[in-house]
């Protein structure tokens, strides 16, 4: 009868966590300045020329304008890599059920993916793009996704136009699980190959959050993306820039309550984002599937 009870009380338990709400703050975004976040504009009409920035205005405008609880996120996608490529050989379900699973095919390599030469390539357009751009706003601090990509994505952009040293975010990561591609190297591989970077405190030696048999679904995405944005908060940075990837950006886009855009390789989206002074509850009851699901959605 003791036995029932605590097994009772230990299922109750677990319950509670796996059902648990999170509260985190919620975030809006600016429908000023930018053409991409204003719904009468078309989105095929976007003019990215100027990432996007309204012609009457300029950036430093843009940042003169940002109030106490508002900052300008510079968010970018990683240029091509090779997982981005390599789906292109196979069909959905090969894909899906068998490749995406493989470190590669002999021929490339999609695990914890490495930009291509075409990536390189566009990295150093943007990085020159910006370059002599009169008036692009300087990041207060540059944060970055753990995946080799994204490293190198950085470099290409910044790496000649800072001496600040960028931060590695766990959560600033790739939607996780089942593909290799969305599996990092461990943080010795990391520090060996890119000691420029600093890691967050905290940032484990292992991989402590992709599974061979989980995928996280956009539930779990969304929570991960107002958490990443919630510890930017905690910083007096006004403008912030975050190489990242386009699961995760998409899910920042949703938070913030911005409409959803085309997010190619390499794009690069000024965004003003506001923190409430509210918070709201993200359920985590229905966070991640099963291979089995993964292999036919």
């Amino acid at each position: 009868m003791l036995f029932i009870l605590v097994l009772s009380y230990i299922t109750s338990i677990t319950a509670q966590v796996i059902f648990a709400h999170n509260n985190l703050p919620v975030f809006s975004s600016s429908k000023h300045f930018f053409e991409q976040n204003i719904d009468s504009i078309p989105l095929k009409n976007i003019n990215y020329t100027n990432f996007g920035l309204l012609s009457n205005y300029t950036f430093s405008q843009v940042v003169a304008s940002l109030s106490p609880d508002e900052k300008l996120l510079l968010l970018q996608r990683h240029q091509q890599g090779w997982h981005n490529v390599a789906p292109g050989n196979y069909s959905r379900k090969d894909w899906r059920c068998n490749w995406s699973l493989k470190d590669g095919d002999g021929k490339i390599e999609w695990y914890d993916a490495e930009l291509t030469p075409l990536g390189v390539s566009n990295g150093i357009k943007l990085s020159e793009k910006i370059s002599n751009h009169e008036d692009f706003p300087r990041s207060d601090n540059f944060y970055v996704s753990p995946l080799r990509r994204c490293l190198q994505t950085w470099n290409l952009t910044w790496g000649n136009s800072t001496d600040k040293q960028p931060i590695i975010k766990e959560y600033a990561r790739e939607v996780y699980g089942i593909d290799t591609e969305s599996e990092r190297h461990n943080k010795s591989f990391i520090h060996e190959n890119w000691p420029e970077f600093k890691f967050e405190p905290g940032f484990s030696e292992l991989d402590p959050l992709w599974k061979s048999d989980l995928r996280e679904k956009n539930q779990h995405v969304d929570y991960r993306a107002a958490s990443l944005l919630t510890e930017l908060f905690e910083t007096d940075d006004k403008v912030v820039s975050i190489v990242t990837h386009s699961g995760i950006m998409y899910a920042i886009l949703r938070v913030v309550k911005h409409r959803s855009i085309n997010l190619p390789t390499g794009a690069l989206l000024p965004i003003i984002i506001k923190k409430e002074n509210i918070t709201k509850s993200y359920p985590l009851n229905d966070a991640y599937l099963g291979f089995n699901e993964w292999c036919t959605i």
